[in-house]
């Protein structure tokens, strides 16, 4: 119930129009705003250029509403902070630049709820992006625009108890250790989504997310563009209990695409291809279990296309570094991984996939998909006024469908996918 007060109180303060000002003040120095248990404070502020610290905004069961311009500081603190100890802070910028120094720190703690919303930020030689620390079912979210790090994080972030995060920018780019880190202890409900982040892209030098979720009851999702990495792009560390789903929209590319354990409830869909210099999936062991142990109800793992390695397809780690090894303990995880099957859908031509005995193809997550060694049966339905003369399959070089005995179109779901449909079509006559 606090929370719903809170959230419906910053709803009603993100609606008040500030009143008219004679004109923004600019500032050369930090500036710091504090609310008391029962104020609220709203702030309207320009440019503010300082060389120790930006601006700063705390609250210990009050209420701050801040807009500032640009900011630009010029040494190893933080371009904007946020703390609330109760109550809410509600800020935006337009873009935020330091040189070295820290994008932004967000604390909320004992319920407090923040919401930061802003443009691009941009710095140089920071240890981080963004910092968040959450504790006692408080709640932070952050939309901002292209997020541009030299350091070791792009994001990070610890979240304890029931606290929740929803995190969204338009590409996250560090050339560091992470691009993001995300560390969430305690229990949730099992149903509400407590951890949110999207990306429209994510790039790294080191490892793109590292995602550990420990306790029960957490509901996490990810949702990305594409996802490009030096070193691994998925680490997920996620124990019984929790789950974790994640999309990749395009492709998914690292020295290793996705690292698992074997106990954890993961989701994953690239709907791309997942491109790795090692091994596209390294599958863990959790100590005392013998074999995988991937299923169902721990992991599902949908992809367009799988490009293999000298190691396969998946592979499991040999030493702290993570090097890929063969196994034949990854087998049942390799079997199980579903491939996407595209289809160009056209106004001359629809398509219908069946399984080899006439049964309609499985569908996973609204997905049409088929294993490794499956055969697909292809029937295409013409429009009125043509008539289709074969099926192609490929991205670039297409090449033609065979027919069975029965002049039906069929494939065998080849290693890795990648089958994507089109329909030869002319005019009926």
């Amino acid at each position: 119930m606090k929370r719903v007060l809170l959230l419906m109180l910053a709803l009603c303060l993100a609606t008040i129009t500030l009143p008219a000002a004679a004109e923004k003040v600019n500032f050369t120095q930090s500036v710091s705003y504090e609310a008391s248990a029962g104020e609220i404070r709203m702030i309207e502020i320009g440019d503010v250029t300082s060389e120790k610290g930006g601006v700063w905004a705390t609250t210990k069961n009050g209420h701050i509403m801040i807009s500032v311009d640009r900011i630009t500081v010029e040494s190893k603190s933080n371009a904007i902070g946020l703390t609330a100890d109760g109550g809410s802070v509600i800020a935006s910028y337009d873009e935020i630049m330091t040189t070295p120094g820290n994008l932004a720190q967000i604390k909320a703690n004992s319920g407090g709820f923040i919401r930061l919303t802003g443009g691009d930020c941009t710095t140089e030689t920071g240890s981080q992006g963004f910092y968040i620390n959450e504790e006692g079912a408080s709640a932070v979210g952050v939309q901002a625009g292209s997020i541009a790090v030299n350091g070791k994080y792009g994001l990070i972030g610890f979240l304890e108890g029931s606290s929740s995060l929803t995190f969204s920018a338009k590409k996250i780019k560090n050339d560091g250790d992470y691009g993001v880190f995300l560390q969430c202890t305690g229990k949730g409900d099992g149903k509400k989504t407590l951890v949110t982040l999207w990306a429209d892209e994510l790039e790294t030098t080191g490892i793109g997310v590292e995602f550990q979720q420990y306790g029960s009851g957490y509901y996490s999702e990810f949702v990305f563009g594409k996802v490009t990495a030096g070193d691994i792009a998925l680490r997920l560390m996620v124990d019984r209990g929790n789950v974790a789903d994640i999309l990749v929209k395009e492709d998914l590319t690292g020295r290793i695409g996705v690292k698992f354990y074997s106990d954890e409830q993961v989701k994953l869909i690239v709907l791309g291809t997942i491109r790795a210099t090692e091994a596209p999936i390294l599958a863990v062991n959790m100590s005392g279990r013998s074999g995988v142990g991937f299923n169902d109800k721990t992991q599902v793992i949908l992809a367009w296309r799988i490009i293999p390695t000298a190691s396969g397809h998946v592979a499991l780690p040999e030493g702290e570094k993570d090097t890929a090894v063969e196994s034949k303990a990854a087998e049942a995880l390799e079997k199980a991984i579903r491939y996407i099957i595209r289809t160009e859908e056209t106004d001359r031509a629809a398509f219908t996939l069946k399984k080899a005995n006439g049964e309609d193809i499985r569908r996973s997550f609204g997905y049409p998909v088929a294993c490794e060694g499956e055969r697909v049966l292809v029937e295409v339905q013409a429009a009125d006024g043509y008539r289709v003369t074969g099926v192609l399959n490929g991205e670039e070089e297409k090449t033609p469908l065979e027919q069975d005995e029965n002049g039906n179109w069929y494939f065998d779901m080849p290693r890795g996918g990648g089958i994507s449909l089109f329909a030869v079509t002319e005019p009926a006559t």
